[in-house]
């Protein structure tokens, strides 16, 4: 039913090859999709974000970058977040709408960071479903994307570059290159960017302890649970929250 109604927005916006019409609507679409992202810690918004994102791309004009690129973004927390429970064919779906929205991006704007940034993030948990032994192969552009969002601002999603490399090094195998000492330089790089940043202290949190630093990744699990949210994050914090206080407990 959720598809259908897309098409049929899709149909009244774009149809009859107004193209001129479909870009003066791009704007009020973007807003929408923005405005429904918002509110992504309601699943109902999250995945109204993703279609709103959709038709704000395929609207074109000179917000189309943002529309596929803050799209790409929304299908990675709709599928990591609110769908995170969901069947590995749906998220694969998802993940794979992501990539190609971040493709989009970054062929329409090589020079955008956000577009590099999501294609990286999106290789990596469409990877990370499919299982690391079946998805090795994704790993050089993951560090290929990430490479140059460092060369064109390191600073993008709160030092994402250095957390994103941070987790690979962690979840790599040791025999493909996984390397703990590499993913707490990472990581600590990157929360120093960004101190307030949650999800970067879970998973310094989780090599810290993987290293034999206990201590360490308990002060990062209680800074979790203790913080006020970067508004920015607001509505991940909440399972990150969960997942800190759960590690609390396991290893207290």
């Amino acid at each position: 039913m959720r598809k259908a109604m897309v098409v049929l927005a899709g149909a009244v916006i774009l149809g009859g090859g107004f193209a001129a019409r479909a870009q003066d609507a791009a704007p009020d679409l973007l807003a929408k999709a923005r405005a429904a992202y918002e509110q992504r810690a309601n699943p109902v918004q999250a995945k109204q974000a993703v279609d709103l994102y959709a038709l704000a791309a395929k609207a074109g004009g000179p917000q189309a970058y943002d529309a596929l690129w803050e799209g790409a973004r929304a299908c990675y927390y709709d599928g990591h977040y609110a769908l995170k429970d969901a069947p590995d064919k749906d998220l694969l779906a998802l993940y794979q709408d992501g990539i190609d929205r971040a493709k989009a991006a970054v062929a329409l704007e090589p020079k955008g960071v956000e577009g590099h940034f999501w294609l990286g993030v999106l290789y990596g948990v469409y990877g990370e479903t499919k299982g690391i032994f079946k998805s090795l192969a994704m790993v050089p552009g993951i560090k290929q994307e990430m490479q140059t969002c460092m060369e064109l601002d390191p600073s993008v999603e709160g030092y994402g570059p250095d957390r994103v490399l941070g987790r690979l090094y962690f979840k790599l195998p040791g025999f493909k290159g996984g390397d703990n000492k590499k993913s707490i330089q990472y990581l600590e790089s990157s929360l120093k960017g960004a101190p307030t940043n949650a999800l970067t202290k879970l998973y310094l949190a989780e090599t810290y302890k993987d290293e034999g630093m206990k201590e360490k990744a308990m002060d990062q699990l209680k800074g979790i649970v203790s913080m006020t949210p970067d508004p920015r994050w607001a509505p991940e914090q909440t399972s990150i929250k969960a997942e800190a206080q759960r590690l609390l407990d396991k290893w207290s």
